[in-house]
């Protein structure tokens, strides 16, 4: 098991997250009258764990929507935020959100969670996989192309 330390005084224990100056620590009880905890509902996340783990084995997978950045960008736009703003009320950097609604970076699906609770918009979406469909390249085969593999690839 892994040891956790306090990322304000460094103490190991049990941590919670709280917001401090903006910045989301995991920190321990003593340091954590210096922000706001974060709650964080267990049974809803183990919830949602066991919802995700269902999905899979139905043959779905959660993926970021394609215009991610148009999304987060008008809500925010919407809300009458600036970058800056949105940036501060979420503890993320300013350069994030930039990058985010520039389509230079992709969030990953922590931040994504956060930005559609905060916009109340969607960034994730349920996506129909089909195993059955893939087959096993037989790299052996001399009739194989390069379009073969990039085709099978695709389908992944």
């Amino acid at each position: 098991m892994e040891k956790t330390y306090c990322e304000l005084c460094g103490k190991e224990g049990d941590l919670v997250d709280a917001i401090v100056e903006g910045v989301i620590m995991g920190v321990c009880l003593n340091c954590s009258n210096h922000g706001n905890v974060v709650a964080i509902n267990q049974p809803v996340v183990e919830k949602k764990i066991k919802m995700v783990e269902e999905d899979k084995k139905a043959g779905f997978i959660e993926v970021i929507v394609r215009d991610f950045a148009q999304r987060i960008k008008k809500a925010r736009e919407r809300k009458n935020l600036k970058q800056e703003n949105l940036a501060k009320d979420i503890a993320e950097k300013e350069s994030v959100i930039h990058q985010l609604e520039s389509g230079k970076l992709k969030p990953n699906f922590k931040l994504a969670k956060k930005l559609e609770i905060f916009l109340n918009i969607s960034l994730v979406e349920k996506v129909e996989t089909n195993p059955e469909l893939k087959k096993d390249i037989n790299f052996e085969d001399s009739s194989l192309t390069i379009g073969d593999v990039l085709k099978n690839s695709e389908e992944e």
